[in-house]
């Protein structure tokens, strides 16, 4: 095959020049042939003439005849046509063959026409839609002396060159004589017919007539025509029945015809007893022989296609020999009798046929074999004589060759040695990065609890009036550098996670001028400390960008912060915002009047921990890339400007819009994501309470689940005085506490040994006893894929560490006043109701079942609370305690509740006397139903009745 693709190489460009190709790698490598330089050039120039005349022979055999198809067919008539059409062509390989459809439209057809004349097809075949709109066309086709044959339709003129088409005459007036068979007492008709544009429907309807004239017995009372879709009759052929009740023969010039109307007789049970007859009898899934053997049809008339008659005859008049002018196809009656052998017939045929263009294909792939094997002889042929004439050169080569390989084998290997050397040492660096990188994440997290303490503590001290003003600015200054390193912990958190798994962002519309103006505000006594001049200026109009606000302000807060360390006192640092002249971006320019940068540093200025050359002003290396990677994940861009000694400029670039976003990108209603966490982390102070502590026997129950000791006391410290506390140190020992006291609320941390906080949330809520629960998170995990997986757990609140006290408390308070809230509605009377968005199921299907019951059952004067324990499937204390922290009372109050209202209800109907309200509302005497009444009402039921 490879002197084969030599070949054929040779005869795509100009002989000459590949001749004087090869002769030139005859001479590679210093290398002098034997043979007079003529004598080759000659063998060669024998060799290609043979290639090219071969090459002609070939081409030449390998013409094929074009032969045109456009048919304009019902699809299931048009597909029996083309499977036809497609295996009489594998009888000619010479031949090929393309179809156009025109989809009943007679102008798409002339134009289909219009193009196998641009294409110079040989022949062409049509089935014309229609009879007069296509006659010029093909009259002008068989002017230009292109053989046409026309199938199932003629053409208003006698241009064309052989037609071949059943008779659609003779096929009326073999389905009258048919129908005539069946009903020799008589019949009344109903035709179908289709447009009368189309010449089969004039001749099958014209046959059938004058063939009926032969039969006095049988009449046609109504005819149909139907000229949009050729399928529905529906409403003609209703009027035509209620008109013509005695009407008993169904007579459809097409089975699709016959079948609508079928179902319409079907779907009306009145008309009964209807003889179907329908044209065409083809075969396949819900074509006329299957519903003749289906019994939807009685009787189909087979109407042959003619595509292989039409083949056969096109490839006749190519190859010279003479065809009919005209050639009618016979049909026959399918009826019951005869059905399921016809389809047998047919279906064998079609076996035969996929066998035998089986055979042809293989026969054509035996023979394009058989072309190849002989090319490949006529090169090999030619390759012999070159063999011998390069033998000698070829072993010459070789030698050298080979002499070559072993020396380039040599240092190949050495190399790979190199190579793998290199790989090492790059594995082996990435791998002491990757685990300093590590080291310092996982010691960075471990921070945030040391930090919660330091901060939490430190809040408190400063309001203390006994401590001096040098030890109060000591605690701030710890308050200030406890809150920079948080900030620094957080910077290389964010980086690994943009490093590792990307960081999920959250843009929504945000008004880029104020939202600027919002964190210079935060400037404003750093730069009054420092003298600088800290100047902005706001666009003309408003700027509405799409962001995450929690990335974008960790981007400014970094550039701006650089900005102050390198700016020195009595300096200027002026923002500008303003929009490109694409007006497709717009951007954010920081300029200072720093120290400035030289080239060499602004080439790594956003590599990850990279340090410039001024020793005073050393930081992490992490802001500004982790800034460049946040802005890459909005399709944004930070450029950077600077001179040495003047200053510099970085300008944060923004795509407007929002369709580079994806839609998972978008922050919904609900979400929390243009809150600024960056430099704005804790509140500046925290009022402390003096007041004495009250005795705790009435106070909220919290459970408190954390494994760390110090961050537990410091808890306890801050809520003991305001609640009554109990403490587990991990996951399994806080559910079974929680099981076992019913608490009102729950403090838990995520991270925890034996079970995690997760995981105890989540059992917990799906907990009958402990789902009324709130669950309050406490965890390290600042991302914004750590809060969604904690409310997905079931928690109620998450709050992230460190954490401030007064923000605690007041999401503790705020938890347990919603639980509050709910039982004051409940003991006001009001029908418990969950709202759905912040309801646990569990507890509302625990409350419908607990209203059920007691509407059910409050009448009862034996109602003991046992019942209700065993229906709910809880013990008498977990009963107890979840109806206590849902409603706000015991089960007692609530049933006496409930009846009380009952009473007064039928008090104010009237229709009843004061004991026979006090027996159907479950009471054992009218005397205990009257003091429990005035007891709440603050009057009797009759004074009360009587208004």
């Amino acid at each position: 095959m490879n002197y084969l693709n030599l070949g054929k190489g040779f005869l795509q460009e100009s002989p000459e020049v590949n001749l004087n190709v090869l002769l030139q790698y005859l001479y590679l490598g210093r290398m002098k042939f034997a043979y007079p330089y003529f004598f080759v050039k000659t063998i060669l120039l024998i060799g290609i003439g043979l290639l090219l005349w071969s090459s002609c022979q070939k081409e030449k055999r390998n013409k094929k005849f074009k032969i045109g198809f456009s048919q304009c067919c019902i699809a299931s008539w048009r597909t029996v046509m083309e499977n036809e059409m497609h295996r009489a062509m594998a009888f000619y390989p010479e031949a090929e063959l393309e179809v156009k459809v025109a989809d009943d439209n007679s102008e798409r057809q002339i134009q289909q026409i219009e193009a196998f004349l641009s294409e110079d097809i040989d022949a062409l075949i049509v089935a014309p839609y229609e009879t007069k709109p296509l006659t010029q066309i093909i009259e002008k086709v068989y002017q230009q002396g292109i053989p046409v044959v026309l199938i199932d339709r003629e053409t208003e003129s006698e241009n064309y060159t052989a037609y071949i088409g059943a008779d659609n005459y003779e096929i009326g007036k073999t389905a009258c004589q048919y129908i005539a068979n069946q009903f020799k007492e008589g019949g009344k008709i109903i035709e179908i017919q289709m447009s009368k544009s189309i010449s089969p429907t004039l001749d099958r309807s014209n046959g059938f007539r004058d063939a009926l004239k032969d039969y006095p017995h049988l009449e046609i009372v109504a005819a149909i025509e139907e000229s949009i879709t050729m399928e529905k009759v529906d409403a003609p052929l209703l009027e035509a029945l209620e008109k013509h009740p005695e009407a008993n023969i169904i007579y459809a010039h097409n089975d699709k015809l016959a079948r609508n109307a079928y179902q319409v007789i079907r779907d009306h049970p009145q008309f009964k007893d209807f003889f179907f007859v329908g044209v065409d009898g083809l075969i396949g899934k819900n074509e006329g022989i299957e519903m003749v053997e289906n019994g939807i049809l009685d009787a189909s008339l087979l109407y042959p296609t003619g595509g292989n008659e039409a083949i056969i005859s096109a490839m006749s008049i190519l190859n010279g020999f003479p065809v009919e002018k005209r050639k009618a196809l016979q049909t026959t009656v399918i009826d019951e009798y005869n059905a399921q052998i016809i389809k047998h017939q047919l279906e064998k045929v079609q076996n035969l046929q996929n066998d035998i263009s089986q055979q042809i294909k293989l026969k054509e792939e035996l023979k394009s074999t058989n072309k190849n094997q002989q090319f490949l002889i006529f090169i090999l042929i030619g390759s012999l004589t070159l063999t011998l004439l390069l033998g000698g050169f070829l072993w010459r080569a070789l030698y050298t060759k080979q002499k070559m390989n072993r020396n380039l084998r040599h240092k190949n290997q050495e190399i790979s040695r190199q190579k793998e050397q290199l790989e090492e040492m790059s594995v082996a660096v990435k791998e002491a990065n990757q685990a300093k990188v590590d080291f310092f994440t996982n010691v960075s997290h471990e921070f945030k609890t040391p930090l919660t303490l330091i901060l939490g503590f430190a809040e408190d001290l400063p309001l203390s009036t006994k401590l001096s003003k040098d030890t109060q600015q000591g605690i701030l200054m710890i308050k200030q550098n406890a809150k920079r390193l948080l900030r620094l912990v957080k910077q290389l958190m964010d980086f690994r996670k943009l490093e590792r798994t990307g960081m999920k962002l959250k843009a929504r519309e945000t008004d880029l001028g104020t939202f600027v103006l919002d964190i210079l505000q935060s400037y404003q006594l750093a730069a009054k400390k420092k003298g600088i001049d800290l100047v902005f200026n706001p666009p003309p109009q408003k700027i509405k960008v799409w962001f995450d606000a929690n990335m974008m302000d960790k981007v400014i807060f970094n550039i701006l912060s650089n900005a102050f360390k390198f700016t020195k006192e009595k300096g200027k640092i002026t923002v500008f915002i303003g929009l490109d002249d694409s007006e497709d971006q717009c951007y954010i320019k920081i300029e200072d009047e720093g120290i400035g940068m030289d080239e060499q540093t602004l080439q790594h200025i956003f590599d990850p921990f990279f340090q410039g050359e001024e020793k005073e002003y050393e930081g992490t290396g992490l802001g500004l890339p982790l800034s460049k990677k946040l802005m890459e994940l909005h399709h944004g861009n930070i450029l950077v400007e600077s001179q040495k000694g003047k200053g510099s400029r970085f300008t944060i670039i923004f795509p407007l819009g929002k369709a580079h976003f994806r839609e998972d990108q978008l922050a919904d209603d609900f979400s929390e994501t243009s809150k600024r966490t960056s430099h704005d982390l804790l509140p500046s102070a925290i009022v402390l309470e003096t007041a004495e502590n009250p005795s705790t026997e009435n106070l909220p129950f919290i459970l408190i689940i954390e494994d760390n000791p110090d961050i537990q006391f410091f808890l306890q410290q801050k809520f003991q005085s305001d609640y009554q506390l109990i403490t587990a140190t991990d996951g399994k020992q806080g559910k079974e506490m929680a099981y076992e006291h019913i608490p009102d609320l729950i403090i838990c941390d995520v991270k925890m040994p034996k079970e995690d906080g997760l995981s105890v949330t989540k059992e917990l809520k799906n907990d009958l006893r402990t789902s009324h629960i709130p669950i309050l998170l406490l965890t390290a995990g600042s991302t914004l894929d750590h809060q969604i997986e904690g409310t997905k757990s079931g928690a109620d609140a998450y709050i992230t560490k460190p954490f401030n006290v007064q923000f605690l408390r007041e999401k503790i308070k705020n938890l347990l006043l919603n639980r509050q809230i709910l039982r004051a509605s409940f003991a006001q009377g009001s029908r418990p109701k969950l709202k759905k968005k912040k309801a646990n199921p569990i507890d509302a299907v625990f409350l419908q079942q607990f209203i059920d019951y007691m509407d059910e059952n409050f009448h009862r004067q034996n109602l003991q609370v046992a019942d209700l324990c065993k229906e709910l499937h809880l013990s008498r204390s977990q009963l107890y305690r979840k109806t206590k922290a849902l409603l706000g009372q015991s089960i007692g109050d609530y049933i006496q509740s409930v009846r009380l209202q009952k009473a007064e209800e039928l008090l104010k109907e009237g229709k009843l006397s004061i004991a026979e309200i006090a027996y159907q509302v479950g009471y054992t005497s009218p005397e205990y139903f009257s003091t429990v009444f005035k007891k709440k009402y603050e009057v009797i039921p009759s004074k009360y009745a009587e208004g």
